[in-house]
């Protein structure tokens, strides 16, 4: 089972909106946020391995294997 692609835009939007129609906040407090939690979602999702760094919807059920070719990973690494 394979990890959905992590996908930033959607995300970013997503908080932005939420955070100036139901919150009330402005559109750069709003946009500061907004990048503050997608940059901790992309960090959150790469692999800790220093040979690897690929994100975990490139490895097989995001714990065995990296499906990058040339990639000597061989765990995900939190």
């Amino acid at each position: 089972m394979l990890e959905k692609q992590f996908n930033p835009e959607k995300i970013y939007n997503r908080v932005v909106h939420f955070y100036i129609d139901k919150k009330g906040y402005t559109k750069d407090k709003a946009n500061e946020i907004a990048q503050s939690i997608v940059q901790k979602e992309a960090q959150r999702r790469i692999c800790k391995n220093e040979d690897c760094k690929h994100f975990s919807h490139d490895h097989i059920r995001n714990s065995e294997t990296c499906l990058v070719e040339d990639c000597k990973c061989n765990e995900f690494t939190k």
